[in-house]
């Protein structure tokens, strides 16, 4: 199946939107809707701004007579001259920035599941590799089962693999950083993202748990909330107070050792609190497994 190309608005209030373009379609951007990827509050941008055509391998820009001019990568791009561009390209269109990227263009690191280098382990590290890839495909066979049941995101910490921010600007679905704010601009390679929804197909899903199962990637949950409201109710669990003391300190939710720890001790209380706009909590344990647990059910593997 031939990628498809997405389109990423960054900064401003549709921070995070996406735009995918099957191969041999045209996606036209601009402030009214004569354009397909409508950025209403930017009123530098022309009613029709610019379009992007993709065809499966290749990706074109074109400006559209608009009135304040397209940068791409910096430079300014003539009116109706065709510029191709390349994956990771940025997009300057009034005060609106873009980035371009193709979906899943970028191969995993050959230790992420290939099995080129499985002659050079010793028997211990190749059965500890063999486990953990038994133990993916049984999780991923589970997640997806829940994604056909309700809506599936899931929180990953950007801190423990560079390979995760990748994976998130080469899919299809939404994320966004659960920290907010110009202080967290900074934060923006270590911080923690939700995204979702993903349906029981997803590139992204497959890819998250085939290179990260075993990894402490990030943690999954089902909910029949919006992709803002799941963002805004896990906002609230950043920080946490300790208990008999003032401090407030980060609260790691979103590592499976911290997760799979928590959630078979928390009181009902807790429980309530954590998963109130949520179905279902889901994370690997220190075995592996996949723990599992809802606002009316216990925990299970």
């Amino acid at each position: 199946m031939a990628p498809r190309c997405i389109v990423e608005i960054r900064g401003g209030k549709l921070t995070g939107t996406k735009a995918v373009l099957d191969p041999g379609r045209t996606l036209r951007v601009g402030r009214s809707d004569l354009a397909d990827l409508v950025v209403p509050h930017d009123a530098q941008l022309s009613a029709p701004h610019f379009e992007l055509t993709w065809d499966g391998a290749r990706c074109t820009l074109r400006d559209l007579r608009s009135l304040t001019g397209t940068r791409l990568d910096g430079a300014a791009v003539a009116a109706l001259h065709e510029a191709e561009v390349q994956h990771g390209a940025w997009i300057q269109a009034g005060h609106t920035d873009f980035m371009v990227y193709v979906e899943g263009h970028t191969p995993p690191p050959a230790d992420a599941g290939d099995d080129d280098d499985d002659e050079e382990l010793d028997e211990e590290e190749r059965r500890a590799r063999v486990a953990r890839r038994a133990a993916a495909e049984r999780a991923l066979a589970a997640l997806r089962d829940e994604a056909a049941v309700a809506p599936l995101y899931v929180v990953l910490d950007a801190a423990r693999d560079d390979r995760i921010l990748e994976l998130l600007r080469e899919s299809v679905e939404r994320h966004q950083s659960l920290y907010e704010g110009q202080p967290a601009e900074p934060l923006d390679e270590v911080a923690p993202y939700l995204a979702g929804p993903m349906a029981p197909d997803s590139r992204l899903l497959e890819r998250l748990v085939r290179e990260g199962w075993g990894r402490r990637w990030g943690i999954f949950c089902t909910s029949e909330e919006k992709f803002a409201e799941v963002r805004r109710h896990f906002r609230r669990f950043l920080m946490a107070e300790l208990e008999d003391e003032l401090d407030r300190v980060y609260f790691r939710f979103y590592d499976p050792r911290v997760m799979s720890t928590f959630l078979p001790v928390c009181s009902v209380s807790q429980l309530d609190e954590l998963t109130r706009q949520l179905t279902r909590i889901l994370c690997e344990d220190r075995q592996g497994r996949l723990l599992s647990m809802g606002r009316n059910a216990g925990a299970g593997s």
